[in-house]
């Protein structure tokens, strides 16, 4: 294909390839970049392009590539980090959390080993962290009459634990 023939075939397509472009960057001085950019591909493939079917969607499908390629390549961030620059948790971080974990599932057994309406009323309060208010329309309890079960819950598994 030579200058004249390319111009003829490709030089139209400008336009679309443009709104496609800036459609898809909103950013004119982006759009005609990445326009400029395809005519160079086009350019430098131009012996292979007599044989595709439609020029415009060719055209168009390569800004989106290039866009898409743009995108990709502004949002990977590249790892510079060598492995020993990895932070690395001490054998003492490792002890806290699980004895954290160990500690909560205490707390939840003896949570589960409380009296019905104790276990409901801290697992309300103190495990999904819901108001008073909200406890008392769900339970049918007064305010006062929550807070005396949530004291006496709280204290009976602190009883337990200075048992164990």
């Amino acid at each position: 294909m030579d200058a004249s023939e390319f111009k003829q075939r490709f030089l139209p397509l400008q336009r679309p390839m443009y709104w496609t472009a800036w459609r898809l960057s909103g950013n004119a001085q982006e759009a005609e970049d990445m326009v400029q950019e395809a005519f160079l591909k086009l350019w430098t493939r131009r012996s292979e392009l007599p044989r595709m079917e439609s020029a415009e969607a060719y055209c168009i499908t390569l800004v989106r590539r290039l866009y898409y390629d743009k995108y990709r390549a502004r949002h990977l961030k590249t790892v510079s980090i060598t492995a020993e620059e990895l932070p690395i948790a001490s054998q003492e971080d490792i002890v806290r959390r699980i004895d954290a974990s160990r500690l909560s599932d205490k707390v939840k057994e003896r949570i589960r080993q409380l009296p019905e309406s104790q276990r409901l009323v801290i697992t309300l309060r103190d495990v999904e962290d819901r108001p008073f208010d909200e406890i008392a329309q769900l339970t049918n309890l007064s305010e006062t009459n929550i807070r005396v079960i949530l004291s006496r819950a709280r204290k009976s598994i602190r009883a337990q634990f200075g048992k164990s």
